[in-house]
């Protein structure tokens, strides 16, 4: 299997089996799901395996060009079951109320896959929570974006005690791109899409927060907690100071923390900080650029938004220095890069 590299991704190797047996199901050849991912079937039925986020979207453009599905993310998300999840599925359902599954999933999911950064708010009586790419998603962004939305609230319906998506617990599904062929297939099946909006979100009654858990146990909810923090622990050992800087320079507000909240967010002083990262051939300002083009692409994709929110949001009050830092990183504007995806 090809070594994947700290900028790409991992994610654990039971989605990517998820995919394959829905395709097999359908009567497609696993070796045709597979071809060019570097992965076998044997690699994918290993509990403890990841895979790159690369070799999951090479599966994932197989099946899409084989079965011609424009549905298959809702399908694959609705299939989620909790066991896929392992040791953090586990300790959902053993939760004692749907508030504290949530808390539960935003740290263990989002380090189990660092692909999505998620966030819960209240607004009036309602709970959103906030979805964000850590990394851009390419042209496959609004099937990854459905697949995980639904995956999620399918989820956390299995943990209520239901077998639906639509069963009352979520009511809204915020996403920033016009409504699919394939949805008005689903939609029975589906929570409730709101297409075109400005934001990744789950929506659902604040009322729910505080329902209880069927299955909930507190002596199995901490034994999940301590395989899961064990898991964390393992990945935190091998993970680079390159790692740990990509990992913490999230925007807000559209400002990024500088070297020295960096420092202090990773318990050590800017000097070592500098140094460490100097030792791995990188420097705070090179991963700083790393992370606004990354997210300034992700935005970008977003055409209810105008260049110079965008430019915004990632940290840049005049548009025309971003225009140029865009160019620097792309080669391109801003707008023709845009006008580029919409021509794809």
């Amino acid at each position: 299997m090809r070594s994947v590299s700290t900028s790409t991704p991992s994610i654990p190797a039971t989605y990517a089996l998820s995919l394959l047996s829905l395709m097999v199901e359908r009567g497609h050849g696993a070796d045709d799901i597979l071809a060019g991912s570097e992965l076998t079937r044997a690699q994918l039925q290993d509990q403890h395996a990841q895979i790159g986020g690369w070799q999951y979207v090479v599966m994932l453009n197989n099946a899409l060009r084989l079965d011609g599905d424009g549905g298959l993310a809702y399908e694959l998300g609705l299939r989620s079951q909790v066991t896929k999840h392992g040791f953090v599925g586990f300790g959902l359902i053993s939760c004692a109320t749907l508030r504290e599954a949530i808390e539960f999933s935003e740290r263990y999911f989002q380090a189990r896959v660092a692909v999505f950064h998620s966030e819960m708010s209240i607004e009036r009586d309602q709970v959103v929570i906030n979805l964000r790419e850590t990394v851009p998603l390419g042209p496959q962004r609004p099937l990854i974006l459905d697949l995980v939305l639904v995956e999620l609230c399918s989820l956390f319906a299995k943990v209520m005690g239901t077998d639906t998506a639509t069963s009352g617990w979520t009511s809204e599904i915020w996403v920033p791109y016009p409504e699919p062929v394939a949805y008005a297939r689903y939609k029975d099946r589906l929570p409730r899409f709101k297409f075109g909006q400005q934001a990744v979100q789950i929506r659902f009654p604040a009322r729910l927060l505080d329902e209880p858990i069927p299955s909930a146990d507190p002596v199995s909810v901490q034994l999940a907690i301590d395989r899961c923090e064990q898991e964390i622990a393992r990945k935190a050992a091998s993970q680079t100071t390159v790692d740990l800087v990509r990992a913490h320079l999230v925007c807000t507000n559209g400002r990024y923390p500088d070297v020295a909240a960096m420092a202090q967010k990773l318990l050590m002083s800017e000097r070592t900080l500098k140094r460490r990262l100097q030792d791995e051939g990188c420097s705070f300002q090179a991963l700083l650029d790393q992370a606004r083009h990354q997210d300034s692409l992700r935005l970008l994709g977003n055409p209810a938004l105008a260049i110079k929110q965008v430019a915004e949001a990632v940290g840049y009050t005049d548009p025309a220095n971003f225009a140029r830092a865009f160019a620097k990183w792309t080669g391109i504007s801003p707008r023709e890069w845009r006008q580029k995806q919409r021509s794809a």
